[in-house]
């Protein structure tokens, strides 16, 4: 139940309940008796007990005619004898007048009423004044119920409502106050107890502790809180994890780019020192030092020209022109482009064959990617200088070619790069796109290891994905990159 539910169903019960109990108060103190002047104790309202005393001799009367018929002159007198010690000390009295004499008399105020009433046939009540006679006929007898103090006592009357009211309405202010604490109480208690949780958490965040979750199972107001809470842990604990990656990274990258630019370096030190000291003296050796400092001063270059690359690709530095492309003209075209080049550093390239079909289905049908395709070219030297550096035998192989494929039913175009070098472990696979990782040692020669960061930086931007997964037969690295397919209008 909700909080709000519970303020409006206690606001209701902080005026009913006073009400209820005050209604029960006023119709129970009508029955509290209290002193009338001269007439002993009775009630406020002299009639109603005349009231009652008729009803109660009516009452009577009727279950003796109906059970036996007429009852006996004695059969009547001890009845009203009974019927007058019952209603004596409510100055009501009873009379009975049988076979022309008075067997109970009534008592000697206002005869002249008290005669009329016996001129009268049949039931029937006579007032006068303050008296109130009531006659009731069984057989030849006559059964009267008289009051003489028949009128509302005004001053009795007057206290009587005073006091009442007056109890009433501190009656009414200690049961409005009782309930407003009881109440408050039982919302206090609905409102701390999840304040003191969602505190008790806060202070777990505050100490670090950020696998702390909150359990609380209430169906009201703090429950979207909690779970908030929940998912802002959940958030600040992910962020940790990702913070801390971060830092491991930022070491990494910082002791990658000690290590990588302090090899050539070194050798570029010890060349000069070389020239310097006269070691190289023949000008063919003098040549053959200076173009190994060249080449040297060339890997710095490139070492930090992808430092430069991978920052601006961090922090969305370079636009990128997306077009809608056909995938397998943009393979041919590549594979055209690096055929010769990468001969000549030992690595063949080789479109998937016609035989192949589920991998040469994007070569011979058009199937669209949006993407950019300097940028995508950029990425294939990425991957196939990583196949020159790492391959283990004179002339390696790469295999290039695409597929499609439906994951969760969306359907997506994948160009695969699929070497036949050395691969690497299928746990270290995920790795391979980190900052300077190199994997084993098979794959941990010369090198940035920022060319596959890069790579899943750049096809990140233009919408795609990139993994790595083991070659065939269990040798080589296949990297797949995987564009959503688009509608071919407008491609190029």
């Amino acid at each position: 139940m909700t909080i709000k539910r519970r303020l409006f169903i206690s606001n209701i019960l902080m005026i009913l309940i006073p009400f209820v109990l005050c209604v029960i108060f006023s119709v129970g103190i009508r029955f509290i008796p209290m002193r009338t002047g001269g007439n002993g104790i009775g009630p406020l309202y002299n009639n109603e007990i005349f009231y009652e005393a008729r009803h109660e001799l009516l009452n009577i009367g009727g279950r003796m005619t109906g059970h036996a018929g007429v009852p006996d002159g004695g059969t009547l007198k001890a009845m009203v004898e009974d019927l007058q010690k019952r209603f004596q000390k409510y100055a009501v009295f009873f009379a009975l007048y049988d076979k022309g004499e008075w067997i109970i008399p009534p008592p000697g105020r206002n005869n002249a009423i008290v005669e009329t009433a016996l001129l009268e046939d049949g039931d029937h009540t006579i007032s006068f004044d303050t008296t109130a006679l009531y006659t009731q006929t069984i057989g030849a007898a006559k059964i009267m119920v008289i009051n003489y103090d028949y009128h509302f006592n005004d001053d009795m009357y007057s206290a009587y409502v005073i006091t009442a009211g007056i109890v009433s309405f501190w009656l009414i202010i200690v049961l409005v106050l009782a309930t407003n604490f009881f109440l408050t109480r039982i919302m206090i208690k609905n409102i701390v107890a999840p304040l003191n949780t969602l505190s008790f958490g806060v202070t777990q965040i505050q100490n670090n502790n950020l696998n702390f979750r909150l359990d609380y199972s209430g169906d009201d107001e703090f429950s979207p809180v909690c779970s908030a809470f929940n998912a802002m842990a959940e958030r600040l604990q992910h962020m940790g994890r990702e913070r801390q990656k971060d830092e491991e990274s930022r070491r990494e990258l910082i002791a990658g780019i000690s290590h990588d630019l302090r090899t050539p370096l070194t050798v570029i030190k010890a060349y000069l020192e070389g020239i310097e000291e006269k070691i190289a003296a023949t000008p063919e050796r003098q040549k053959k030092y200076i173009e190994t400092i060249k080449a040297k001063t060339g890997d710095m270059e490139r070492i930090i020209n992808q430092l430069f690359l991978f920052s601006k690709l961090e922090i969305d530095g370079f636009p990128m022109n997306l077009q809608i492309v056909n995938a397998g003209k943009v393979i041919r075209g590549m594979t055209d482009d690096f055929i010769e080049e990468y001969k000549h550093k030992g690595i063949i390239l080789k479109l998937a064959s016609g035989e192949a079909v589920s991998k040469s289905e994007v070569l011979e049908q058009p199937h669209f990617i949006k993407a950019d395709v300097q940028w995508l070219h950029n990425v294939f030297i990425n991957i196939l200088e990583n196949s020159v550096k790492y391959r283990d035998r004179d002339t390696g192989n790469v295999f290039i070619y695409g597929r499609t494929a439906n994951p969760e039913g969306i359907k997506t175009l994948e160009i695969h790069i699929q070497d036949d070098g050395p691969g690497v472990p299928p746990e270290t696979l995920e790795k391979l796109f980190a900052v300077f990782y190199r994997g084993d040692s098979s794959r941990s020669k010369e090198g940035s290891g920022l060319g596959l960061a890069i790579s899943e930086k750049i096809i990140q931007r233009m919408g795609g994905a990139i993994r790595a997964e083991a070659g065939p037969y269990g040798r080589g690295l296949d990297i797949v990159i995987a564009f959503p397919a688009v509608n071919g209008g407008g491609a190029r």
